[in-house]
């Protein structure tokens, strides 16, 4: 088992051609990386590399001598673009070896199938010598890893599905057997309405210890803040700086991920309102187009009504004569909410501005209350119905909580 004072370093390696022109997403990467964050490893680089056996062994040597773990996706099938188990055999002179097991347990997945296996399958169970294989019972590809001069390899697959079932079934726990790890505590502060750089600020006045690794996710139109705090913290100083972040954020705040509750999004964050108090709503949008009902629940979600024009809703709700505006929005939701007797009823018009801005009115009520908002969002159509999306779920959550 390694023993070192800092976190063991982590390189994660994606390989193919597919990959590095962008013709296939890198989700392997975010996957890896997540996972190595959560057992206490240091991520320092993501390399992507085409299907070069030159390019690769030079890569394989580079890694090997700044990180204490590599994971690689890619390269294993059967094709000749398929270099992996080539390129460490060179890169570390060892021949490469077949593997009986292996070959049996290709043979076996054909089988399954009810599919002859080509002759070029065979180069799969192709392992490097002294590398220990990882069985693949969801794909033909087995994985293996093996150690270079100082550092340990895993190779996988680059279909995700297999890599998962890999990473699951034997890499992690082999990762802990490997290494002696201290698993941090990760605390990530959600917020809409800050900017990254006011978050930046609010951070930068509270000086907050160089122990705990803070990092930014900036999205839109939520924002991300996350502490990752060693193990040797202890509940009441992780509180202290949850506590002073939480009042650096203020009103933006919606949610503490990893301190109590686990909320992976504003939607989420109002779901679990929503399910915890046992309400239910009425829905009425112009703008978002559907993505406010795509993103509810149907368990809580009893109607909705998509309006490509704002006049529809008017003649809807003919009771209701007034311009287009916060009022109007809240005068319907009030109506809607008695039509339709649910809990909660929101609502959502919208007005241009100009060319690239939208006014967008939101109101939630219930029989007792209600909030209502004007914001102007600007941009692409697509932007704007993405926040405007979020402004809805962000006055609910605000008029839940406030209750």
């Amino acid at each position: 088992m390694h023993k070192t004072d800092k976190a063991p370093s982590v390189i994660i390696f994606s390989q193919g051609d597919e990959v590095i022109t962008g013709a296939l997403v890198d989700t392997n990467a975010a996957f890896l990386a997540d996972q190595c964050r959560l057992l206490g490893f240091d991520v320092i680089r993501h390399i992507t590399v085409s299907d070069d056996l030159a390019d690769l062994v030079q890569v394989l040597k580079e890694v090997d001598a700044m990180a204490d773990v590599c994971l690689c996706t890619g390269g294993l099938g059967p094709t000749q673009d398929d270099l992996t188990a080539e390129a460490f055999a060179q890169a570390f002179q060892v021949e490469l070896e077949m593997d009986s097991e292996a070959l049996v347990m290709i043979a076996e997945f054909f089988a399954q199938l009810k599919m002859p296996m080509a002759d070029v399958n065979k180069k799969q169970a192709l392992l490097p010598t002294n590398s220990t294989r990882i069985d693949n019972r969801w794909g033909t590809a087995p994985g293996f890893s093996a150690v270079g001069q100082q550092c340990r390899f895993y190779f996988m697959p680059g279909v995700p599905y297999e890599m998962k079932q890999m990473m699951e079934t034997f890499v992690l726990a082999d990762l802990q057997r490997q290494f002696k790890l201290e698993q941090p505590r990760l605390i990530t502060f959600r917020s809409m309405g800050m900017g990254e750089s006011d978050i930046q600020q609010a951070v930068n006045s509270l000086e907050i210890d160089n122990d705990i690794r803070v990092s930014f996710r900036a999205g839109m139109p939520e924002n991300e803040l996350k502490l990752l705090f060693p193990q040797s913290h202890t509940k009441e100083q992780v509180q202290y700086w949850v506590d002073n972040v939480s009042d650096a954020l203020g009103a933006s705040l919606f949610a503490i991920d990893g301190w109590g509750q686990s909320v992976s999004n504003l939607p989420d964050c109002v779901d679990q309102l929503m399910t915890e108090k046992k309400l239910t709503l009425s829905l009425i949008e112009t703008l978002s187009q559907g993505d406010i009902a795509r993103q509810c629940q149907a368990d809580w979600l009893l109607t909705s009504a998509v309006y490509p024009k704002v006049s529809g809703i008017q003649t809807a709700f003919s009771t209701v004569q007034q311009p287009i505006g916060e009022a109007l929005a809240l005068e319907i939701a009030k109506e809607n909410r008695a039509r339709h007797k649910t809990a909660l009823s929101l609502v959502q018009l919208h007005k241009k501005v100009n060319d690239t801005t939208v006014a967008v009115f939101t109101a939630v009520a219930d029989a007792h209350g209600h909030i209502s908002s004007t914001k102007e969002v600007w941009g692409r159509a697509l932007r704007q119905q993405t926040v405007a999306s979020a402004l809805a779920f962000n006055l609910i959550r605000k008029f839940i909580q406030n209750q």
